[in-house]
Order: C-alpha cells, then structure tokens, then sequence
C-alpha cells in the first residue's frame, strides 16, 4: 500500500482524537506519591481526603438509620387521664314521719356504673377536638375486669363482669355496666394494659440483679449484656461463655453459662406485669356523681409527626432535591480540584522531561527521536521495524538475529542442492524444530553445509 494512502487516511481521524481528548474530563482526585515526593505538603490534601471518605461514611450512615427508623414504630409517651362516674335512676327519696307509706310499686331503683377514659396534653388541639384521630379508650387495654361488691343472696347474679379485646371488635369510649339496687355498693375496676411490644414483670431475684422491675424482652437482654460487660463474665478464650459471678450463680444455679441459653434462662423469671386496680364506691343518694379522683396513665402511642419529620429531613438533604443547591456547589467544588490536580500532573511531567535532558542530554535526545519515530509509524498505520532502531549497532546483537540468519542460510543451501541434484527447484521444507541433532536412520541429512564451513555459522559477513 503506498505510504502516501495511509497518510491521507489517517489524517482526518487527528483532529478527532485531540478533540476528544481534549474533551475528556479528568476524574482523579488523588495526588500520585511522585508528587508528594517533590511537595511534601500536599500529604495534607491526602489526609483531607481521608476526612472527607470518613465523614461521607458518617453521613451515609446516619441516613441508612434514618431510613431504617421510617420502618420501625416510633413511640412517644402520653398521658391517659382516666375517670369513674355513676349515675343513679329512680331511687326513693328518704320517707318523713308525716308521710305516709307507699303502697304501689313504682319503677326499680338501678344505676350505671362508667368508666371513661380520654388522652390529655394533645399536641394538637385540633386533634383533641377529633375524636377520629384520637385513639380510643379501649384499645389500650387487652381486658377490663369490674368486680361488684354486693350481697350475693340479694344480687347473685351480674357481679363480675369482664370484657376481652378481640381482631374484630371496634374500639370504645367507655364501659358502662348497669345494675338494679337501692344502695351504695363498693367496685374494682381491674385493667391489664395492652403493650406493644408486650412487656414483662422481673422476678424479685432478677430485678435485684438487673435493677429493672417491667420491661420489654430485648430491654432486658440488653441489660443482662450491660451487667455482663460492665462486671467483665464474659470468657476471655470462648466469647460464647459467660463467667457468672455470686449473683448469676445463685440466680441461675450454675457457675458458666452461654449467650444461646440466655433467652430460655431470662424466661423462667418473667411473668405478666400486675393489672391496674382502681377502687370506686357507687353513691345512689344523688343523680351523678363523679369520683373525687381521676387516674393518669402513661402509655405509648406512635408518633406519626416524628416520621414525616425524619421523612421531610431525608428528602430536603437529598442530592436529588430540586431546591438543594448543595451539590452543585460539591460538583464545582471537585471540578475545580480536578484541574487542579490535572494542572500538577502536567507541571510534573514538564519538569520529568526538562530534568532528563538536563542530566544526559544526547541520550535523552536519541530516546526522544526513537520515541516520535515509533509514534510516526503509528500514526501512518506502519508496522515494520523501526528504522532508528536499525541504524544502531545494537540491534543486530540480539539472541534472534544468530537464530534467525542461521534458518535463511539453511533454505538457500537446501534450493541450492535441489538445483545440483535434480536439476528443479523442490519446496523449501519446513526449518527443524532443534539443531544440531543426528538425523533418523535411513534419511539423508535435511541440509549440508559448504566445505569448511561449521554448522551454526552466519554463512558469510554480516
């Protein structure tokens, strides 16, 4: 192909090649070791970069807690102020000496019992005004037990009453019980509260040890581990094992035991926390009346507001919000230190190459020659051997150049032998795989050599 082809055919594609090299943003932000070699202070940007992956880490982090507390219920604490009331219905009103007695039967004396119940400090008052965003009464208990004290030969029945929170029941305001009778008669109101997660009563021996009368299962776990970590039980060779110390051997009644069988030893001392009892006396010398006391109650209730706050807080720092401007300020930021570090590589290299023909300026010079040679040639889409590296003494020194004249001289005897002995030319048989070894029996030899001349000799001045 003629060079001059090549050349014009390769020429359109320069321009293309510088223009997109010149396009091409530069994405390191490190600093080579070359450069802090030359600049000892630029070991300080190094240790800013450190910061920065630690303090990302951190804040990504903190964002993945974040996101997980969107997928976990939130409780806050509330107050549940809690009243008793009752009503009384056609009561006689105490006979005077001048009256006289009643003979018709008139309607049955009877009263209502009420046990009420409403959450206090509402954050919002429009909230506390909506009975629908308000949870209601009975749910926050799993039963409600009411005891009447009454003589049983007169009222034998209707004096235990019971209610059991069920999957399909709807939620109440209040219980109310109604019963017949003329006197005042001493209740129980018995609550068992309805936790989520369900909480647990310690044992005597395990609340001394753990300083804790209810809690949850994982909180008393985790207060079993602070008591362990805290008194150094846990065994040095297995970490598997705990050391119990007096009180962990007298409450579980053996001296080693492992974190697996934490949990089945933790249940044998837990128990149902104690139900809320409240005591009422019904009065039925008036229409209404109402306790003199009202009973608080501190419960747990998730707090929607906390997870539209935490939602809000995630999408405002965002790197994809629409109104933060912080990471564009980031992506200017980098940019610019991209260039920056961009503009060193190259004052680097500049420098590299002013040192090297600076200390040995003929070699630097001969390198750089056989350097743009080589570059030429790829440009022109050759492939040969370069010339500069032909004109130079060195290269005919190589291990393959014996090799390599030594299979050419072989070729142009064996064509000069065929010529001799048969008058035709023959096909130039493949070179042999080794040298120097005997033919097999009964085969002339593959190729001979002029007298005097030694095999492995070049076959002339080279």
């Amino acid at each position: 192909m003629d060079p001059s082809r090549k050349r014009s055919s390769a020429a359109p594609d320069l321009p293309l090649l510088v223009a997109k090299a010149k396009r091409k943003r530069p994405n390191d932000n490190q600093i080579s070791s070359k450069i802090e070699a030359i600049v000892p202070e630029s070991k300080l940007y190094t240790e800013l970069l450190e910061f920065e992956k630690k303090l990302d880490a951190t804040i990504m982090r903190k964002r993945l807690d974040l996101q997980e507390t969107l997928n976990k219920p939130v409780k806050t604490k509330r107050t549940l102020r809690i009243f008793i009331s009752n009503l009384s219905h056609d009561q006689e009103t105490p006979e005077s000496d001048d009256d006289e007695p009643r003979l018709d039967s008139g309607p049955t004396p009877s009263w209502t019992l009420k046990v009420e119940g409403r959450l206090v400090d509402e954050a919002n008052a429009s909230a506390y005004k909506n009975k629908q965003t308000s949870r209601k009464f009975s749910s926050f208990f799993r039963s409600v037990m009411i005891e009447l004290d009454r003589d049983s030969n007169l009222y034998p029945n209707g004096n235990f009453v019971e209610w059991h929170k069920s999957a399909n029941q709807a939620d109440v305001d209040g219980f109310e019980i109604k019963r017949h009778g003329d006197e005042n008669v001493k209740v129980k109101v018995i609550l068992h509260v309805d936790n989520s997660p369900e909480r647990f009563k310690l044992s005597p021996e395990l609340a001394d040890v753990l300083a804790i009368d209810v809690e949850t299962r994982p909180g008393i776990m985790m207060a079993l581990w602070q008591y362990i970590k805290f008194h150094q039980l846990q065994d040095p060779e297995d970490k598997r094992n705990i050391n119990c110390d007096q009180k962990l051997a007298t409450l579980f009644g053996q001296p080693k035991i492992s974190f697996p069988a934490l949990p089945e030893l933790i249940g044998r001392f837990l128990s149902p926390p104690d139900p809320i009892v409240l005591e009422y006396t019904v009065r039925v010398d008036k229409p209404y009346h109402l306790s003199s006391h009202c009973y608080d109650l501190d419960v747990e209730l998730d707090d929607p507001t906390f997870k539209s706050k935490i939602s809000n807080l995630l999408s405002s720092t965002s790197l994809n919000a629409a109104n933060n401007t912080l990471p564009k300020q980031i992506y200017a930021q980098d940019e610019q230190i991209m260039q920056y570090i961009q503009s060193m590589q190259n004052s680097k290299t500049k420098r590299d190459f002013l040192l090297r023909f600076a200390n040995d300026p003929a070699d630097f010079l001969d390198r750089w020659v056989a350097s743009q040679s080589r570059d030429l040639e790829v440009i022109l889409g050759e492939s040969h051997v370069n010339l500069e590296e032909q004109r130079r003494a060195d290269f005919y020194n190589q291990q393959w150049v014996n090799e390599a004249v030594f299979h050419y001289m072989t070729a142009k005897n064996q064509k000069k032998l065929q010529e001799l002995l048969g008058g035709h030319p023959q096909p130039v048989p493949p070179p042999p795989q080794q040298h120097g070894g005997a033919p097999p029996a009964g085969h002339p030899p593959q190729h001979a050599f002029p007298p005097g001349m030694a095999p492995g000799h070049p076959g002339g001045r080279f």
